[in-house]
């Protein structure tokens, strides 16, 4: 076995040692951990994904030779997701077929079903590049406004779990859509969200373009689209490119010095890719424990919220039914048989009556209570789902006020839903402590991210 081999089953070993340091703790929370399955002798991969005609397939093209490997043109020519690996014996595999040609932690993609399955396509080329790195062709995206337009399957769940597992995530625009499609939009704003330090934004074919004024118009156009899709402070570097091998546009008098340098970067950092996956496994552990632990902060508080609710309910109930119990004895015995008068079979015998007459009555009582001391708990339990957002900004204040943790609110994004889920069905099930598990995976976090983590 070669020295990077076993670097790398080393890194994996003390990956699994990490998770399962802090299993204990996530069971005891009802959390799921979100790492994908990545084999440690699998090549890296590089998504590439956009709107069609924005030369996803071109550029694939041009990294292959310029062999004509991915169809190209105008119109939408594959609605397939096209896998290219290494191979010395070239062929084409669609379907079920094509699943069993994927290294093994693409083997989920069996549960987005057949829709999907039917639109995987393998392609094996024998081709230098593929030899350390796996290319992924995605469908072009459309600008799906019509909520009656379907693909048949999930395909926002097929970009973030490709995300996931990818080591370059490559967005491409072109001048005739300048970020403006629906889908990459929202792609921009679900999948992908937590995964910007892989995405590497491309605005492509900028040979179009006959003079700088026409490319400072679109560029800005994709800047203001941008700003409004990415939920980041900071609008990240954009490469600004074009493919050679076409004559420039009539009249153009733009310089490509600069595109032809940017579109170099971006090559050299695929053909690098492999470099990248050591980093990617980190920020994806990293990621994994510090959403553990913004669950567990959360789900303690707002625990600890509804156990002092719970408990001030249950007081209140004994106490309630409790008053009413003695007021009802006091006013049965000031107006009926009291406890003195009760002697002989008659008066002990109404006696009787009376007292079960009272314990039926605040039974009565205490069932209608116990129902309106429940309800009034469900909307209280209902507000603390409602504003868990404000919950968070009171839990991470320190962190939020002096901007030490950018990524705080991605992982919130990640967290809330399953939390408010959990909240809402499994409450009791969280525990109201944690003792010291909480402090260790702190700790676990902040080694993994080289900053201090939690409180």
């Amino acid at each position: 076995m070669s020295t990077s081999s076993t670097s790398e089953f080393s890194r994996e070993e003390s990956i699994q040692r990490l998770y399962a340091r802090h299993r204990a703790l996530a069971d005891r929370f009802c959390y799921t951990y979100r790492r994908a399955t990545v084999s440690p002798n699998s090549p890296p991969y590089v998504l590439f994904l956009g709107n069609h005609s924005s030369g996803k397939s071109s550029f694939i093209n041009h990294l292959m030779g310029g062999a004509s490997v991915q169809d190209v043109g105008i119109a939408p020519t594959d609605d397939a997701f096209t896998f290219l690996l290494y191979g010395e014996d070239e062929r084409d595999v669609v379907g079920p077929a094509a699943l069993e040609l994927l290294p093994a932690e693409l083997a989920p993609l069996n549960d987005f079903g057949p829709e999907l399955v039917q639109r995987v396509r393998v392609k094996v080329r024998n081709r230098d590049l593929l030899k350390n790195v796996v290319l992924v062709d995605s469908p072009g995206m459309i600008d799906a406004s019509e909520k009656s337009i379907s693909r048949g399957y999930d395909f926002f769940g097929m970009i973030k779990f490709l995300a996931e597992i990818t080591d370059l995530v490559l967005m491409l625009f072109d001048p005739d859509k300048p970020g403006t499609t629906g889908e990459a939009v929202e792609a921009m704003k679900g999948p992908l969200t937590g995964f910007f330090f892989k995405l590497r934004l491309i605005f492509n074919k900028c040979d179009r373009f006959t003079s700088m004024y026409d490319y400072a118009r679109a560029y800005g156009a994709l800047c203001w689209n941008l700003a409004h899709a990415l939920p980041i402070k900071d609008l990240p570097k954009i490469y600004n490119c074009y493919l050679p091998g076409r004559a420039p546009a009539e009249g153009a008098t733009i310089d490509l010095h600069d595109f032809d340098a940017l579109r170099e970067e971006i090559v050299n950092e695929i053909k690098s890719a492999n470099a990248r996956r050591a980093d990617n496994i980190q920020v994806a552990v990293n990621k994994d424990l510090s959403c553990l632990e913004m669950h567990v902060r959360m789900a303690v508080r707002v625990r600890r919220a509804l156990a002092r609710r719970q408990w001030a309910a249950r007081a209140l109930f004994a106490g309630g039914v409790a008053l009413f119990l003695a007021a009802g004895f006091l006013v049965a015995n000031a107006c009926g048989v009291s406890l003195q008068d009760a002697h002989g079979w008659r008066n002990g015998f109404l006696f009787g009556l009376q007292s079960l007459g009272v314990l039926v009555l605040s039974g009565l009582a205490g069932f209608v209570f116990f129902g309106i001391m429940r309800h009034a708990f469900n909307r209280f339990l209902e507000q603390q789902v409602a504003d868990l957002d404000g919950t968070f900004a009171v839990e991470y204040n320190r962190e939020l006020s002096l901007g030490t943790r950018d990524d705080l609110r991605q992982f919130w994004s990640l967290t809330h839903p399953v939390l408010a889920g959990l909240l809402r069905t499994r409450w009791r099930d969280l525990p109201v402590f944690t003792w010291g598990a909480l402090r260790r995976l702190q700790r676990d976090v902040a080694r993994t991210t080289g900053v201090t983590a939690g409180k």
